[in-house]
């Protein structure tokens, strides 16, 4: 989840991030990434190759509604992967090193 302040200024609101949080657990990213270090290798990035996003558009002007998650490397390996494991999705682990 992402936490922002929001600021009138003239004419419009303009809303500023402030923090990161995971929708599941409610852990804070630090400095808005999940990484621990610079030195440490904990990174998450989520690819989403299947999205849902629906309304209308015309030239003048458009609405509708989507859906975006934030979630800690925590959440990720032990809920996310194990659900989709639980509802048929093959995920692979791989290991990697340089």
């Amino acid at each position: 989840m992402r936490h922002y302040t929001e600021k009138l200024q003239p004419e419009k609101l303009v809303k500023t991030l402030t923090k990161t949080t995971c929708d599941i657990c409610g852990r804070d990213a630090h400095q808005g990434y999940w990484e621990s270090s610079s030195y440490e290798i904990n990174e998450t990035e989520i690819e989403v190759t299947v999205r849902h996003k629906d309304g209308n558009i015309y030239p003048e002007d458009g609405w509708g509604t989507k859906y975006e998650v934030d979630i800690c490397p925590e959440c990720f390996k032990t809920k996310l992967i194990p659900f989709l494991k639980s509802i048929g999705c093959t995920t692979e682990r791989v290991d990697w090193d340089y």
